[in-house]
């Protein structure tokens, strides 16, 4: 039985050691486990990264089970899939918000402004809403371009800058 939930990736504010970057997964609510990891009460790195004094932000989160996460674990080269780092291929044209748009942003560091997108092959994502907005980001698994989702059910975030 696979239990679907969120895997997430965390952006290290600086490198520890040779760790960058973190991949994770949640069965429930995100912003209660990035609170466990700020009090060292989840993974052992983000225990250490937090009692060295080094920051992390949610670069992307994917909807998905265990399974996914291993998936991306065992690819490694999170950076490949960051859309904070800038150097992987999946996502072009990325310039960092101006600083009008970042005040207006999330009020506390697991706060994510989060929008549901779609690609061609029907994959639910969710983005953080100033990369969505800024950049051009594929889908992983059909290379195509990812874009916020409209229907009526969902609220929905302005995409603007």
């Amino acid at each position: 039985m696979n239990i679907t939930g969120t895997v997430y990736l965390l952006h290290f504010q600086r490198p520890y050691k040779h760790a960058r970057h973190y991949i994770g997964w949640t069965p429930g609510d995100l912003s209660r486990r990035l609170r466990q990891h700020r009090n060292g009460t989840g993974a052992r790195l983000l225990a250490v990264i937090t009692a060295e004094g080094i920051d992390f932000t949610v670069a992307r989160t994917w909807t998905g089970g265990r399974n996914l996460e291993r998936s991306l674990k065992r690819r490694g080269g999170a950076s490949r899939c960051c859309p904070l780092c800038g150097i992987t291929p999946r996502v072009t044209g990325w310039d960092p918000p101006d600083s009008a748009y970042a005040s207006a942003g999330p009020s506390t560091p697991y706060d994510t402004d989060l929008v549901a997108c779609i690609c061609a092959c029907n994959r639910i994502t969710r983005h953080v809403a100033a990369l969505v907005a800024s950049a051009s980001i594929t889908c992983l698994d059909c290379h195509q371009p990812v874009v916020p989702r409209h229907d009526a059910t969902e609220e929905h975030h302005v995409l603007t800058r």
